[in-house]
């Protein structure tokens, strides 16, 4: 498996923790990362950073289009 280079802004599911969380900062080396919980419905950050993760504990963060549907659909009950 081709290994992805993590940057700020990537969502991302630790290994080990529920939920998803946003890439804050990544190490100049590469090897750790602060992260910050993330509401996928709201687009927003909630809570503080948890800082230096391993980069290898988080993969990449993929909406399927069951959750997608379900999102589209909570905005749009809820827009303002």
């Amino acid at each position: 498996m081709a290994k992805v280079q993590m940057k700020a802004g990537r969502l991302v599911v630790p290994e080990g923790m529920v939920g998803v969380y946003r890439v804050v900062k990544v190490s100049p080396d590469g090897q750790t990362a602060d992260i910050e919980k993330f509401d996928v419905s709201t687009q927003k950050s909630v809570g503080d950073p948890v800082r230096s993760v391993a980069v290898d504990k988080l993969s990449s963060y993929k909406e399927d289009a069951g959750r997608a549907a379900a999102r589209i659909v909570r905005e749009a009950i809820t827009e303002d």
